[in-house]
């Protein structure tokens, strides 16, 4: 049975509630605010929202304006905070669909203020303070006065107080600590000068699971959800991954020994005689050019580790396949995710391509169709499951 499509993302959903789950139990009291940034981390944003809805999720973090229209062109209700900044030319329809937005600085709480007076809307904004990640965010000993405008302005309405902690290794690095300290300062003075405090977030992914008690009223998990942590950190192992990669194999051949692949002929074959398998994905889609390097890469054909052989180019790439029995044009082949007993995770990847499991997952390409699935059970998790789904079966 062939899938329909040549190359594609399987969409966990079942996993990815499973995911929120353990991230809720994490969070103990607070609420939990997933994180949809990056079209959901190169998940898919709208499937990814609808299950996070389902599941009552209170609010939804996006990265940007375009972001959070996007779900709301899909259907999505919930409300949306953008916790990147704006620009001018984004308000308008920000203010249009009741998109709250993180504010920076004292000037663009007045350009806000006046561009929802205008509107006659009231715009939700949540105050960003930075305590130490060095981007976007006011520094801690301007957070009363920004503030104090907010609370000036009829038309806007603080929703929030964040910030953004800056480590991988969340309270295991003592960092986070100090950052936490700071913004506990800066809040305190807010409250001090007679502000009221609405609700504050600030733990990301790697906070959350290493802290007894994160910090505030809310946690904004983002690469968690998706079932990627650092293997050293505690509660890893629980999540189970959201994606898989796949690609059907579109061509065949066998080649003499000595036979140059790819660009640069930078590998040859070496037995008498070597089956190759071509794969439509290469870096356009998002498979990193480095697991060309020989030895680096791989993919799963009916449950067998096959090396990526050959330079990776912009469309394509070609595995070693002589050693899987019965190979056939059309047979699935993964490249993040399990087959049988074998099992290729992000991290593996992006360990290999020299970069973070992001970015592994961030730069799948628009070539790429989004299928979300929703198994029950984690065991039917593999190609023929996944060939059954797309065609009904």
């Amino acid at each position: 049975m062939r899938p329909p499509h040549r190359v594609w993302a399987e969409i966990d959903l079942a996993a990815l509630r499973h995911n929120l789950a353990r991230i809720r139990r994490a969070a103990g009291r607070r609420q939990v605010w997933p994180v949809l940034k990056a079209n959901a981390y190169g998940h898919g944003a709208v499937a990814v929202a609808r299950t996070c809805a389902a599941a009552g999720a209170p609010r939804l973090g996006v990265g940007d304006s375009g972001e959070a229209l996007d779900l709301r062109e899909g259907g999505i209700e919930t409300p949306l905070l953008v916790l990147g900044t704006v620009i001018d030319a984004e308000v308008p329809a920000l203010l249009r669909h009741r998109v709250e937005v993180g504010v920076h600085s004292e000037s663009r709480v007045r350009m806000l203020g006046a561009a929802a007076r205008r509107a006659g809307v009231r715009l939700g904004v949540h105050l960003k303070i930075d305590t130490g990640m060095g981007r976007l965010g006011v520094r801690p000993e301007a957070a009363v006065r920004v503030a104090r405008a907010v609370a000036e302005e009829p038309a806007l309405e603080l929703r929030g107080v964040m910030t953004h902690y800056a480590s991988p290794d969340g309270c295991l690095d003592p960092a986070t600590a100090e950052q936490t300290e700071v913004f506990r300062r800066a809040l305190a003075e807010i409250a001090a000068a007679g502000l009221s405090l609405p609700p504050i977030h600030a733990a990301n992914s790697a906070v959350l699971f290493t802290a007894g008690e994160p910090f505030g009223d809310a946690v904004r998990p983002g690469i968690a959800l998706y079932g990627i942590l650092p293997s050293g950190l505690p509660g890893a192992a629980k999540l189970r991954p959201v994606l898989s990669l796949r690609a059907q194999i579109v061509f065949l051949k066998d080649v003499p020994a000595g036979t140059p692949v790819g660009y640069g002929g930078r590998w040859r074959s070496t037995g008498s005689k070597t089956r190759l398998a071509v794969l439509p994905i290469g870096y356009n889609d998002g498979l990193p050019y480095r697991l060309g390097a020989e030895g680096r890469g791989a993919a799963l054909v009916r449950g067998r580790r096959c090396p990526i052989v050959g330079a990776i180019s912009m469309d394509y790439c070609t595995i070693d396949v002589s050693r899987v029995e019965g190979v056939q044009v059309g047979d699935v082949a993964t490249l993040v995710g399990g087959d049988g007993d074998e099992r290729i995770r992000v991290q593996e990847v992006a360990e290999a391509a020299g970069t973070i499991p992001y970015e592994i997952t961030c730069s799948l390409g628009a070539r790429v169709r989004r299928i979300p699935v929703d198994r029950t059970e984690p065991a039917a998790a593999g190609p023929a499951a996944a060939a059954a789904a797309f065609l009904g079966a």
